[in-house]
């Protein structure tokens, strides 16, 4: 609480400063214009353009100017931006993968073994593979993040909520930029953005862009063969977008993507291990291996073997057409493409080369659960949707079919060491690996309709219904091995059909207040698990039924914005990630938990205290309440129901977030200001069950307290057609030690933590032409 209030403290005095400045003689900043109050965010959450005050659901809305002045350009950087929300780069072997959490529902496994239950789109085409989302996307145009089940336009695996992300099209003038990023541990990021402006009379106009990023590992490694400081980044990536109106009713957008990186997997520190294999490993310095590292605290400087960059290479694209048959009708198509591939080592134990006495006496190479040879995976999906959208007197409405396509294939080599203990004082070690080679493919057909009505005779109510129907086909074969020896080959397939409905009635009570009553289902497909021999085991799909209630108010002459909604959400069947391991190795397994009720609620308020000054925050809260929790007793081998005893895993309960931007001072186009933000995520255990999970108590999330800060010189003209802007940041400016994840590898005996970052400093410049 002492640094939750320092933070508070230090955000809202730096703010505060700024009052006396101008109070003095009751103006503004020189040449600040006239405020207009809360400036408003256009949204297309039920697929038409809208402001986000219309909207009857729980949204938050991010525009370019917001996106430019936080320098968002990834999914990554999202996370502290909404409340209710948390996303954070995924340990393990990725380097490209998050995540993220809605309401309380999100996933621990960032592969590809299960669906994830938030929907992440770019440009209205979805990003399945959470593994896959962490590359560098240009020229932001805004970001829309949907909490709550969104089962009728956004369809499968929206149970818990959806992350819109939309890119800017190309400007119709000529333009160059650059921009150039220097920050802690030798960041250096680049990136060269040419829009070639309209060619001719033809109305199409196109936008090109290259990056380039690299920075050091946060954490040094002392080793330096066939290794890399955890967290190292180096990519390059590449952008087209060609816009083209081509006649007054018809448009398309086509946009590609690629990026190539050699990135090293953040650090996972061995923080807690068995006694036995305690016994066992920390023998390793005194039979002349490295030695076993055992630290609750958080180390700049470690020893970690087989850890080299790995490969990650993430391509895609995508066209929309767009043709206004008349205004009572338009159609829009959404075709995407998308491949994924990543090879990647990693150490998970964080430890040197162990060497251990093995059952046959001799001294050799030992590991606790490790991937000394690459994971392997790779992905590729195709979709497309088909919509019309229109206003026929009173009602407007959308129809639409959607198609999605997915393979997605993984090799993974676990080496990791047995503990066999041949007598009180003699512990020898038996060499395990675990080969893990499957194939999933699932495909989805859905069709979707939603229409409002908003009756002319009762001037401000709207009422809104919606229907999806979907069908969902998976399959998923295996072929592994264990310890050289072929476990018998395994397949399994499955369909499944889901109808999922909305209603929601919205009455605008003034220009000033909205409120709205919603309740909607959506549903989360099926699957499989891989791993072991023959075939695989599956689980059922998850379905929720979501009941909210909200406020929106503009309030003061626009200058005081309050959002406000509570919801009550019902699971069955609720999925459940979570990792495992033991004698046959580790792996992710799915299961139906039965039925809980997540219930909470959000507020969002934004002021404009003045022309140059405006703060703004937001506040939220989850409560699980287990019904039904069932688990296989392993010593009877029977189901009971520990719904008592369940935690709400990688969830925080409370998160919290106060931000200002004051505008310092402006000349004639140049414009001087400060941005502050503080945001608060209470502390989360990592799985959810104690008797599963051994080391769970000690393993849990920190809360979290993050202050960040950017000042922005903007706008300076060199010249008549060149200016610059220059924006000075620090993140996590209390230099918090944040234990961001962790993982308990059961049966095996120990559990790691990884750490977030230090305090960063950077400077960004960016030359406009």
């Amino acid at each position: 609480m002492r640094q939750i209030r320092t933070g508070l403290f230090l955000c809202a005095g730096m703010i505060a400063l700024a009052t006396p400045a101008f109070a003095q003689d009751g103006t503004a900043a020189p040449g600040a214009s006239e405020t207009t109050g809360v400036t408003d965010i256009i949204v297309t959450a039920r697929k038409k353009a809208e402001s986000l005050q219309n909207v009857p659901l729980s949204i938050t809305g991010i525009g370019a100017e917001e996106i430019a002045d936080r320098d968002i350009s990834s999914i990554g950087n999202i996370d502290n931006l909404a409340p209710s929300v948390f996303i954070e780069t995924a340990a393990g072997p990725t380097t490209s993968g998050v995540v993220a959490n809605i309401r309380g529902i999100g996933g621990s496994d960032s592969t590809g073994v299960s669906d994830y239950p938030i929907a992440m789109y770019i440009d209205g085409v979805l990003m399945s593979r959470p593994n896959a989302l962490l590359f560098d996307m240009v020229d932001l145009e805004r970001i829309e993040v949907l909490r709550g089940p969104q089962g009728t336009l956004f369809g499968r695996n929206t149970t818990g909520g959806a992350i819109n992300i939309f890119t800017k099209a190309p400007s119709d003038t000529f333009g160059l930029e650059e921009k150039l990023t220097i920050g802690s541990d030798n960041l250096l990021k680049s990136r060269t953005t040419i829009n070639t402006g309209q060619w001719g009379d033809s109305g199409i106009s196109a936008k090109l862009a290259y990056s380039h990023e690299e920075q050091d590992g946060y954490v040094k490694n002392t080793l330096k063969k066939n290794t890399a400081d955890p967290g190292a980044r180096n990519s390059e990536s590449g952008f087209l977008a060609i816009h083209g109106d081509v006649s007054p009713s018809f448009s398309f957008d086509l946009r590609a993507d690629v990026t190539s990186a050699r990135n090293a997997p953040i650090w996972q520190q061995l923080t807690a291990i068995n006694p036995l294999q305690y016994q066992y490993f920390s023998q390793s310095e005194s039979l002349g291996g490295a030695p076993l590292i055992v630290d609750n605290n958080y180390r700049k400087r470690v020893t970690i073997a087989d850890q080299p960059r790995g490969k990650q290479t993430i391509w895609g694209t995508s066209l929309t057409m767009e043709y206004e048959v008349s205004p009572a009708l338009t159609l829009k198509s959404i075709t995407g493409y998308r491949r994924f591939k990543e090879s990647q080592a990693v150490n998970n134990d964080g430890q040197g080369e162990l060497l251990g006495r093995l059952v046959n006496g001799s001294i050799g190479r030992v590991y606790m659960f490790d991937y000394p040879e690459p994971a392997r995976a790779r992905d590729r999906q195709f979709s497309t949707e088909l919509q019309a959208t229109g206003t026929i007197s009173d009602f407007d409405y959308v129809v639409g079919l959607y198609y999605f396509d997915q393979k997605y294939g993984s090799i993974t080599t676990q080496h990791f060491t047995s503990v066999v203990q041949m007598s009180p004082t003699d512990l020898r070690g038996a060499n395990l690996v675990s080969l893990r080679d499957y194939e999933t493919r699932a495909r989805s057909y859905a069709a979707f309709t939603q229409v409002s009505w908003k009756p002319s005779a009762v001037d401000g109510l709207e009422i809104t219904g919606g229907l999806r129907f979907t069908h969902d086909k998976k399959e998923l074969s295996q072929a592994n091995a264990f310890n050289g020896a072929a476990l018998r080959p395994g397949f399994a397939k499955n369909s499944w059909d889901n109808l999922s409905w909305l209603g929601s009635v919205t009455y605008r009570f003034s220009p000033e207040l909205l409120v709205y009553a919603r309740v909607s289902t959506a549903y989360r497909a099926g699957g499989f698990d891989a791993g072991g021999g023959g075939n695989p085991n599956g689980y059922d799909p998850e379905k929720a039924v979501s009941y909210e209630a909200g406020l929106k108010t503009d309030l003061l002459d626009r200058r005081l914005r309050i959002n406000l909604s509570g919801y009550i959400t019902d699971y069955k069947d609720l999925q459940i990630s979570q990792f495992t391991a033991g004698s046959n190795g580790g792996g992710t397994r799915t299961v139906n938990a039965g039925k809980v009720t997540f219930s909470g609620f959000e507020a969002e308020a934004t002021a404009v205290l003045a022309d140059f000054l405006t703060l703004d925050g937001s506040v939220g809260y989850v409560h699980p309440k287990y019904k039904t929790y069932l688990y296989r007793n392993p010593s009877d081998d029977k189901l009971i129901n520990v719904a008592d005893e369940v935690h709400l895993a990688h969830v925080s309960k409370w998160t919290a977030r106060v931000g200002g931007a004051w505008d310092i001072a402006q000349w004639d186009s140049a414009s001087l200001s400060l941005r502050v933000d503080y945001s608060y995520k209470s502390s989360a255990p990592t799985f959810p069950l104690d008797r599963v999970s051994p080391f769970n108590p000690y393993i849990r999330r920190s809360a979290q307290n993050e202050l960040s800060a950017r000042l922005t010189l903007k706008d300076v003209q060199l010249g008549e057609k060149l200016n610059l802007t220059i924006q000075a940041y620090g993140e996590n400016i209390l230099n918090e030690k944040r234990r961001i994840s962790a993982v308990d590898f059961g049966a095996l005996g120990f559990a790691t933590r990884t750490w977030g970052p230090d305090r960063r400093f950077g400077l960004t410049v960016t030359a406009a032409y």
